[in-house]
Order: C-alpha cells, then structure tokens, then sequence
C-alpha cells in the first residue's frame, strides 16, 4: 500500500479541483503542494526499494487476478522523473494558466495525467501497466484538446486518440496472447520463462508497435506535432517525461524478451527512420513548439535505437537526460509564446535575446539538446552513439548534424535585429513574466548543467542488474560530438541569423522536401479513404445477403398463407386431402 499512496495525494488533488467552485484561485496551490507531498513519498519509497508487491483484485475461472506494483531500479528511476517534474509543471502553469475560467479543468486533468503516468512507472505487470497505459492516453486526449474551442485542436486530440487506440488493441491483443499462453501478466514470471514459442513472438511484435504509437514512432509519429494544440505546460510535461516515453520504458522493461526473440533489429531500423524523419521536418517547420515536437520525434527515435543495439544503460541515459532539456526548451517557448501575445510563428516573434534572463537558460537548454559537452544532453546522446556498430554510429552523427542546425535555428530564427514598437512591447511582455514560470527554468538549466556527469556515472551503476549492452565514452567521442556542434553552430548562423528571414524559405524546393510531414499524413488519409471503401464493400455484401435471406423468408411466409387457406373447416377439402395424402404414399410405397 505504501506505493499505491504515491498517487493518492494527486487523486485528492483532482478531486478537490471538482469541488472548489468559486475557490478555484487555490487550486494551483493544492496541487503544486499534492505534487512535492508525491515527490517525498517517492523519495521515502526509495528506502525500500527493489520488492514487488501484490493485491487481489479479481477471480475468474480458477485464476486470480491482482494488480502489482514494482520498486525495482528501473521503475524507480522512471518513478523519480515524473516526480520531480510534477511539481516543476505545476508552478509553472500557476503562472501560465492565469485564467480562473480554466484552473478547475486543467488541474484536474493534469493531476489526474500525472498519477496515471506514476502508476505507469511502478506497474509490475501488464494489468496494472495496461489501467495506467488506458489513463495516460484518455488524459492525453483531454489535455491536448483543453482549449478545445480553438480553430484545429479538437482535430488534433482525436488525431492523438486515434493513433493511440490502436497501439491499446494492439496491446489488449498481446494480453490475450500471453495470458492464454503462460497464464501469467507478471513481468518478472514473463522475463524468467525458459520456453519460446511463436504465440510469444506474435505477442512481443503486437507490444513492440503499441509501443510505437505510443512513443510516436514511425509510421505513427505525426500525432505528435499536432498534440500541440495544447497548453505548453502539457507540452513540456507531455515530452519531456510521461505518455511519449511509456512505450520506450515498455519496451526496456521487456528489453531481454526481445532480446531472446531475435526482434531488436525491428527496433533500430524503426527508430532510426523516426529519428531522420524528425530532423528533416523540424528542419523545415516554423512553429516553435513543433520543431521542440518533431525534436522529440528524434530523441525517441534515438532511445529505440539504443534498444535496438541491446543497451538498456544507454537508452536510460538519454531517456533522463532529455528530460531536463526538453522541459526546459519548452518552457522556454511558453515564455516566448506569452511574452509575442501567443504568437507561434518563430519569423513573427521576437526571441528570448529580448531578455537575458531567459536567454541564458534557454542557450543552456539547446545546447544541451546539440549535444555540447559536458551538458547532459552530450552524455545521452553519446551514449546512443558509442552503444552501435560503425554504420549506425556514422549516421547518426549526420543525424546529429541536422539536429544542431534546427535547434540553433530555433534559437536564431525569432531574433530580430532592428527594435520597433513591437519589440519594445515584448520587452515590457518579457520583464513582466512571472516569477512562477522563471524558477522551474533555472531549476532546470541548472539540472542540465550539473546532471551530466552524474548520469554517465550514476546510471551504469544504478542500471547494474539489468541486461545490457556496456557504454563507453571516448575522448574521440567527446572531439567528434564537439565538432559536429561548432559546424551545426556555424552554419545555422549563417543561415539564420546573419541573412535576411524574411526570405522566401518558406516556399523553397527544399523546404517542401525535408517537410514530409504532408507526405505522412496524406498517406493516413488514403489508407482511411481506402478502410472506408472496404467497409462500405462489406456492407454492400451484408446487405445482399441480408436482403436474400429477407426475400426467402417472406417467400416462405407467402407459401405458409397458401397453405394455411386449406385450413376452411369443409369436410370435402379435409377428406380430398386425405385421399390426396394417401395417393402420394401408396405411390411412394410402391416405387
């Protein structure tokens, strides 16, 4: 029971954000204070780490189902991030949210979000993974639609639930699969089973791409971009450590399953095109929260690929060092985005150069993301480097590449050089930013800066028991990644800071190119208009085959009105029918 009460202070949180009415002024408050008294429960749970425990919850047919709840090293790990981050999130959207109309549904929403993404995280089996995995995604759905009366955000969150539906079938489907094959959900009893057997590796391919949609993978990614729609403060929480990363950690959980059925390969090559289709479309996009969008499309297409080359150390080491900078960067924007009177286009806003307390932390945060050593962003995305064989390695360091250009471009691009009275105004707009949303960016600029070396060194060891390929960073690795930043540097200044922006770069045949986007979703639309027509064929043969068993049915009635007319009561038609009927069986009889 003392890790279910890790939640409980968010669920109390949500549900007073039901009740307070005409108090919705002190909700934000009581959940920031739910948030740390879950943040201190986790630390608590930390001294009794590394035990699984179990609650009955249901019998059916002989067996007993119960939900587990696990404090092993890797659900603590992931546990701690959504515990830190929570309240981080929640005092930043006290300053963000700043409308009363809004405070009941969001904190509700958002503390709900949470304790679903922590039950997540200590889920010992796929019951209790599957009721966190099914809260994450309706809560998603609602927070990325909040503003829902805005022009395209209601499409977005349905685009969201969609896409993530079908990674629950998917899912649901692998359950069924390995129940009625080791009458088992427990993870552990699952990682400890010596036999295989194809059931298995159906069911692991099943989890494999449910995990995709979640985790926005290829060819499941573009949901992503457009869950935007949504309050930054969902953005950042959305991206930096929950739903987006419950399919990575999925995956890393069950890493030694895919291990055994030979189906890693699957994982780096998906991860790997994810990751290239991330760079070329944040190369070309000009929202500034869909470029952090399409730059979290990478990372995960990175962290699979870390699973892909069997080293569950090196996908943890960027699954936490992205953390920190993601939040970070999108933090960041919400203060650009507030400060541009919610304007979201990077050639029509003015950047964070306008005011450099925010400035700095915000260079912190991309440079972290580039990969600059000895931020924590170098030593994850290292990690995934050294963790491949010479081909992967060389092509992500192209990856790599492109990845500086769109980060410092994102950084360049809303820079503008000549002030006016606009520029003046976001001055004003920057100066008064409040102090609620400036503590959690330094809180996380300075956990990039110092978490680098702690994350090389402290997850190996803490990860220890854990199958996993070994890391290992090189001074050569350090010189290549270095180069690969100043040259990334180079260049999108250059390009985006030196020259004019109001080019006609928005309508260049390269921008249509690198933009695929249009490409995915037009493929997402086809392969809809093709399942329709499909349907409406089936339903044309269910008509057909309803309306013949219809005709029959009313041909049978009509012979049954025949014959029911012989029924008169006249001795003549009884007697004629009977010597009729005898005729026919003597005739019968004899032949």
């Amino acid at each position: 029971m003392l890790t279910i009460l890790i939640i409980l202070p968010l669920v109390v949180a949500a549900l007073l954000a039901l009740v307070m009415g005409k108090r919705s002024s002190y909700i934000k408050y009581v959940a920031i204070a739910a948030s740390l008294l879950s943040l201190a429960l986790i630390a608590n749970a930390y001294l009794s780490a590394g035990q699984l425990q179990q609650f009955s919850w249901f019998n059916l047919a002989g067996y007993t189902f119960a939900l587990t709840t696990s404090t092993m090293p890797l659900n603590m790990l992931l546990l701690l991030i959504v515990g830190i981050m929570t309240p981080l999130i929640a005092i930043y959207s006290a300053g963000y949210m700043d409308l009363p109309s809004e405070q009941q549904r969001y904190y509700f929403e958002l503390c709900i979000f949470a304790a679903a993404m922590m039950l997540f995280a200590i889920s010992g089996d796929l019951l209790t993974m599957f009721i966190g995995w099914e809260l994450l995604g309706i809560t998603s759905y609602l927070l990325i639609g909040f503003w829902y009366r805005r022009d395209g955000t209601a499409d977005a969150a349905r685009k969201a639930i969609t896409t993530i539906l079908i990674g629950d079938i998917l899912m649901i489907s692998a359950m069924v699969i390995i129940w009625a094959t080791y009458h088992t959900f427990s993870f552990a009893l699952l990682l400890s089973a010596t036999t295989h057997s194809g059931a298995m590796a159906i069911a692991l391919l099943l989890v494999m791409f449910a995990a995709f949609t979640k985790s926005a993978q290829f060819p499941f990614h573009e949901w992503l971009p457009d869950a935007m729609k949504g309050p930054t403060p969902v953005s950042a929480f959305l991206h930096s450590s929950t739903m987006v990363k419950a399919g990575v950690f999925l995956l890393a959980v069950l890493l030694p399953l895919f291990i055994a059925y030979h189906l890693l390969y699957l994982m780096l090559a998906f991860g790997l095109i994810t990751a290239v289709l991330g760079v070329t479309n944040a190369l070309a996009e000009f929202n500034i929260k869909r470029v952090l969008a399409y730059s979290t499309i990478e990372d995960l297409g990175l962290m699979f690929i870390a699973l892909g080359t069997g080293s569950l150390v090196a996908a943890m080491m960027l699954f936490v060092a992205q953390t920190f900078y993601k939040a970070l960067l999108f933090m960041s924007a919400g203060s650009m985005i507030k400060a541009n009177d919610s304007e979201e286009d990077m050639c029509k806003m003015y950047g964070s150069t306008k005011y450099m307390k925010l400035f700095i932390p915000t260079a912190i945060g991309v440079a972290s993301l580039a990969g600059l050593f000895p931020l924590s962003g170098f030593f994850g995305k290292a990690a995934v480097l050294t963790s491949s064989n010479l081909i992967v390695y060389i092509a992500l360091l192209v990856v790599s590449f492109g990845g500086n250009i769109y980060i410092f471009r994102w950084l360049f691009l809303p820079t503008h050089k000549k002030a006016d009275r606009k520029a003046a105004q976001v001055k004003k707009n920057y100066r008064s930013t409040p102090l609620s949303m400036m503590i959690p960016i330094y809180l996380l600029a300075a956990a990039v800066l110092a978490a680098g070396f702690f994350i090389y060194y402290g997850i190996p060891t803490y990860l220890n028991g854990y199958q996993s390929a070994p890391v290992s960073i090189g001074a050569e690795d350090i010189i290549a990644s270095t180069i690969v930043v100043i040259i990334g540097f180079i260049v999108a200044y250059m390009l985006f800071y030196v020259r004019d922006k109001k080019s006609t770069e928005e309508h260049g045949i390269l921008r249509k190119i690198l933009y695929n986007n249009q490409a995915v979703n037009s493929a997402y639309a086809a392969l809809a208009t093709a399942v329709s027509y499909a349907s409406k064929a089936i339903d044309s043969v269910d008509y057909a085959i309803y309306g013949l068993i219809k005709e029959g049915a009313h041909n049978v009635n009509a012979l049954g009105n025949l014959i029911k007319k012989i029924v008169s009561g006249s001795p003549t038609v009884y007697i004629a029918a009977f010597v009729i009927g005898l005729v026919v069986v003597v005739a019968i009889l004899i032949l």
